[in-house]
């Protein structure tokens, strides 16, 4: 009864509700490409209806009110990453109680998704005078690298996808602590994470951007997040007068339930809102986003370079062409990166049509970033033999 409620709204209004099909996310029109600045708008979320489900809906969001904004920053790895595969980098922080690990966390960007590989952290001291009052008192974070493995979205992602992850994690370092008798005892973070993301709906939203509002077509995507974070000291669960010295508890569980809406064309979610609790109906929070290319129509889900193939692959002798999945010839620009991001070469083609911008290029793996002139993009990973 409860999915009859807009459908009557626009009936008493004296409109139609058109059906339309849900959106697929893929590699070629999710572009979670390096060195990528994703701007926010933070949301006063005071009186924010949560978000309905179902398909066909219309989400309406174009009255938030911004009181701040915030920026996610992404890099392209180093000449070395920590690890094999790595797209890109962001800044990412372990909570060992009231101190905080700096690390990097790498993610992976490939034809069946966009994947979490795990993170690196340098070496760090910190000094637990302030808890435990003795000046010699520290714990030392070693240079490490853990690996995670877990996916953040899968392709293709769609009506009826669910994304399911289990993994967990572990963070060790050095602990000192006179009273305890403790000089340089191994301590170790295990994170138990389960996620969950499902898509629990798609339509058209609305949010603010500069000069109107824009319906977007959108798949909302419900995600849960429940970690476990335990402590070991020496290899057994950390002591009651430790776990109090760092404000922890062993087995603490922290609870996330948020909705993200993503739109074709973008890696970046359009507007992310959180909850409370599992019911998802009273708002925390909310962020959207802040691109430039959100105003404007959208009349075709079908895109220019929606189901872009390139052929041959791997490349030899021949030239590449590039082939839409809908057989447009649109007029594009080409970049070709290594598997760092860097950039290598640039320059226009046309789609169907042949392309040099590879040739001379050394054996190897290589990016080819695809961009039509009203700001749609696929990317092609090329092999040259």
């Amino acid at each position: 009864m409860k999915a009859l409620v807009p459908l009557l709204s626009l009936l008493a209004s004296g409109l139609t509700a058109a059906a339309q099909s849900p959106i697929t996310l893929t590699q070629s029109n999710f572009p979670a490409l390096a060195s990528t600045v994703e701007s926010y708008s933070i949301a006063n979320s005071t009186g924010l209806m949560p978000a309905s489900t179902g398909a066909n809906q219309i989400w309406n969001y174009g009255s938030l009110t911004a009181t701040g904004q915030y920026t996610n920053v992404y890099s392209a790895p180093s000449a070395t990453p920590a690890f094999a595969g790595t797209t890109r980098t962001y800044s990412y922080v372990v909570p060992f109680g009231p101190l905080k690990v700096q690390g990097v966390a790498s993610q992976a960007f490939t034809a069946s998704g966009l994947s979490y590989l795990g993170y690196t952290i340098p070496l760090q001291r910190f000094g637990l005078a302030p808890l435990t009052t003795v000046p010699t008192d520290s714990l030392v974070i070693p240079t490490q690298s853990v690996a995670v493995n877990a996916t953040v979205v899968a392709f293709p992602t769609t009506a009826g996808t669910v994304n399911k992850n289990v993994y967990r994690s572990g963070t060790t370092g050095q602990l000192t602590v006179v009273v305890l008798g403790l000089n340089k005892a191994p301590l170790r973070l295990v994170q138990r994470i389960t996620s969950t993301d499902s898509v629990a709906g798609y339509g058209t939203l609305r949010i603010p951007v500069a000069g109107g509002t824009s319906a977007n077509p959108v798949l909302l995507v419900r995600s849960r997040v429940i970690e476990v974070d335990s402590f070991y000291l020496a290899g057994q669960p950390a002591p009651a007068i430790l776990l109090a010295a760092l404000g922890v508890t062993q087995g603490g569980a922290s609870r996330s339930y948020f909705d993200n809406f993503y739109r074709a064309g973008s890696s970046q979610a359009v507007l992310n809102i959180g909850y409370t609790s599992a019911t998802y109906q009273t708002v925390t929070g909310a962020a959207y986003s802040r691109e430039a290319s959100l105003l404007g129509t959208r009349p075709s889900l079908a895109t220019a370079v929606e189901g872009l193939s390139a052929y041959p692959n791997p490349l030899a002798k021949e030239p590449l062409v590039l082939t839409a999945g809908n057989g447009s010839h649109a007029a594009v620009t080409l970049t070709v990166r290594d598997g760092l991001g860097r950039q290598l070469a640039t320059g226009s083609g046309q789609l169907g049509q042949p392309t040099a911008l590879l040739a001379g290029l050394p054996q190897g793996s290589y990016l080819l970033e695809v961009a039509t002139a009203d700001g749609q993009r696929a990317v092609q990973r090329i092999a040259v033999q």
